[in-house]
């Protein structure tokens, strides 16, 4: 891996605490619909931030949050201006069938890829496996047209929004320090030492 670049990856979580937070009271039901207004300029700019966080951790040779981050982006950015769209009443009101199947195709993606997240500590696997329940939640609660679903997932998303703030503030003191302050736990899959002979 590189370095020549600091890992930009918390500054794109932190842009998606932000995001989760904003859109968490409206799913859970303490916030009205048109409080969603808030998700247009914080998508437009978070989407941006991941962007560039994701190219730099591309360019660091990280692979997996480089392509992630990037992944995050564009849906930041589709939200952003789907919810623009609603506002300004162009086009349909209602594309939750559409939405759905992004939703879960998202889901399906970070389902394949658990088990990198799940070597790496017990809170980033806790993070990965909340936000496949939360994508699948939030798929076919809008699919199947049931708000319970996407409830549930508003109240889900707390625990993500909890191991994201952790996996934050681990990654930025740890590699301030230059070693290991704050765990982020033992991994939910261990890594098998390769025999010799032996590829892992």
């Amino acid at each position: 891996m590189s370095d020549n670049y600091a890992t930009a990856n918390p500054a794109g979580l932190i842009v998606m605490v932000f995001y989760l937070c904003a859109l968490l009271p409206v799913l859970i039901g303490i916030a009205p619909a048109s409080a969603l207004i808030i998700l247009v300029p914080l998508g437009l700019v978070g989407s941006i931030v991941q962007f560039i966080a994701g190219a730099i951790e591309l360019k660091r040779g990280d692979v997996v949050n480089g392509n992630i981050t990037l992944a995050f982006s564009a849906f930041m950015f589709y939200g952003a201006i789907s919810f623009m769209f609603k506002f300004l009443n162009v086009g349909p009101q209602d594309t939750s069938l559409v939405d759905g199947w992004v939703f879960l195709s998202m889901g399906i993606i970070l389902l394949g890829l658990i088990g990198l997240p799940m070597r790496a500590g017990f809170v980033p696997g806790l993070f990965f496996v909340i936000t496949v329940i939360f994508f699948g939640l939030m798929g076919f609660g809008n699919l199947l047209g049931m708000p319970v679903l996407t409830k549930v997932a508003g109240w889900v998303e707390i625990i993500a929004v909890i191991s994201l703030i952790w996996i934050i503030i681990a990654t930025i003191i740890n590699t301030a320090y230059g070693k290991e302050v704050v765990s982020l736990g033992p991994p939910w899959i261990k890594t098998v030492p390769a025999k010799e002979g032996v590829s892992a």
